[in-house]
């Protein structure tokens, strides 16, 4: 099964993840442009707070806001 093992936070509410089979690539996560729940990240410290959950596989943030594996 394919999962993200890594993700970093780059300028512009972007995020380069990585994934189990080494690919790799920069997804957006603009919180203007998603909107809801997404605009708890608009600051960029709660941005940066990213980690990936070990059991899941899938992106999250402090605020209770993720991306589904």
């Amino acid at each position: 099964m394919m999962r993200i093992i890594e993700a970093i936070p780059v300028e512009g509410y972007r995020l380069m993840v990585r994934f189990n089979d080494g690919l790799e690539g920069v997804y957006s996560v603009d919180p203007e442009s998603r909107g809801g729940v997404f605009l708890r990240l608009r600051d960029v410290a709660a941005f940066n707070a990213v980690r990936v959950n070990p059991d899941f596989g899938c992106v999250e943030w402090p605020s209770g806001v993720d991306l589904c594996p």
